[in-house]
């Protein structure tokens, strides 16, 4: 049955006439999480915002609770209900016996009669855990209006389980690199081919030095290319 805020009267100006009406909009409300990735060492937490949205006239508080969290992780919210519209800080607690790997958590809001989810990617890594990357071949030499490539390798050790994000530094103006991936996926171990591409005009002739870094699992490790551009 409508409610009593759900009806509604539009009276037309110079007009004895008025209509009633009611307002069909449903109330509801979303949840989403931000960031939807953290990577947390054993023996330590980490955390994530929830972020209530609602619409059409939702008024009801909207309780939180998790699943799909692994033995010795531990998931908190403060506050544990969100009024409508809000936020709630998600505290994941590692304990130090907790396995490494990825793991997705699935945080279910409940009020008014409506449910929502979302999802957060937690990453758990051992102390020792790390990851190596390089380049092969390390060092390139491309024309003007030319392009090359090289490809970029990790391994990760330890018990290392996260996915390493790629990024370049140090190229001169005019150069442009890519990677394809632009990440490589968890466990941590992959390649990716890094391209270089040198415009045909405004490039400066000579060698620089690029640094490649991969950052993943709460670490960042770098390597370097030497590029030297010719005529």
């Amino acid at each position: 049955m409508p409610r009593l805020q759900d009806y509604f009267w539009c009276c037309i100006a110079s007009s004895s006439y008025c209509f009633f009406g009611i307002n069909t909009t449903t109330p509801n409300f979303t949840l989403s999480a931000s960031p939807t990735s953290v990577s947390v060492l054993q023996g330590n937490n980490g955390a994530s915002t929830i972020t209530t949205a609602v619409t059409g006239g939702f008024n009801s508080a909207i309780a939180l609770s998790a699943s799909g969290q692994p033995t010795g992780v531990t998931v908190s919210f403060s506050p544990t209900s969100i009024p409508g519209a809000g936020n709630s800080t998600m505290t994941m607690t590692v304990a130090s016996t907790t396995a490494p790997g990825t793991y997705t958590i699935t945080v279910t809001g409940l009020g008014g009669g409506i449910t929502q989810t979302a999802t957060v990617s937690l990453t758990v890594t051992a102390p020792g855990a790390n990851f190596t990357i390089s380049a092969s071949p390390t060092s390139l030499s491309v024309a003007k209006g030319r392009s090359g490539t090289t490809t970029i390798t990790t391994a990760g050790s330890a018990g290392f389980n996260s996915a390493i994000a790629l990024a370049a530094s140090g190229e001169p103006n005019g150069v442009s690199v890519t990677f394809s991936p632009t990440s490589i996926a968890a466990p941590g171990s992959g390649t990716s081919t890094m391209k270089i591409t040198v415009s045909a005009n405004g490039v400066r002739t000579g060698t620089r030095t690029v640094t490649i870094k991969g950052t993943g699992g709460g670490k960042t490790n770098t390597t370097t290319l030497t590029l030297t551009v010719v005529q």
